[in-house]
């Protein structure tokens, strides 16, 4: 948590003074909001007490495959380096949810985002196109253990850190400064080395956007 602010805060500190170098108007803050559905299947090897009840280790195949569901928030900030070409960042926070078999567990993790975008028109009604990546935080989970109660696991090591990310959608300008960005998104988890999970999330991002 404490890296995450720390994080923003030094990229709020590179934003500002771009600002003011080349003019308030190229400079706009966002508040982002996105349901998403995703879905992760992994497959990992261990070395376990051998199930037939020897007792002996023997290498087995664990796999697993869940359907989280959940929302991003997120506040942001953008550059433009053209009337069609910018550059945005920000903090966004997800909240998933995923079921196990003791019932609904759920998930919280912050990013960073480094997203390129291209307006394609000038117009009040214009296509919208985002392609980038996100830096992922560790992830805290809270599972519910029968006979135990709710866990709280943390993971860092095992994090996907990178997640590239690809929008296509509508961006309207309903005033001289704010705007509203609407775009299906999709991303796709890339593992830490040595594991085998494929994890991927469709998003409905939308943002609502001041140009100051």
């Amino acid at each position: 948590m404490k890296s995450a602010i720390g994080a923003s805060l030094i990229l709020a500190g590179f934003l500002l003074p771009c600002s003011d170098a080349f003019g308030q108007s190229k400079f706009a803050l966002s508040v982002t909001a996105a349901p998403f559905f995703g879905h992760t299947k992994s497959r990992v090897e261990a070395m376990l007490p051998d199930p037939n009840g020897s007792g002996t280790p023997a290498l087995q195949v664990l796999r697993s495959e869940s359907s989280p569901k959940g929302y991003w928030i997120g506040l942001g900030g953008r550059y433009s380096f053209s009337q069609k070409w910018s550059a945005s960042t920000g903090l966004w926070f997800r909240n998933s949810v995923f079921k196990t078999s003791t019932g609904n567990s759920r998930s919280y993790q912050f990013s960073i985002p480094f997203i390129a975008n291209f307006q394609a028109s000038e117009r009040k009604l214009s296509p919208y196109f985002s392609a980038g990546a996100l830096w992922n935080f560790g992830t805290t989970s809270r599972v519910k253990i029968p006979d135990v109660g709710t866990v709280i696991f943390k993971s860092d090591r095992n994090t996907a850190k990178i997640s590239p990310m690809v929008g296509a959608g509508v961006i309207y300008h309903f005033a001289q400064r704010l705007s509203l960005i609407t775009q299906p998104t999709f991303s796709y988890a890339i593992p830490p080395s040595r594991l085998d999970i494929n994890a991927y999330q469709l998003g409905l991002h939308v943002q609502l956007m001041l140009k100051l």
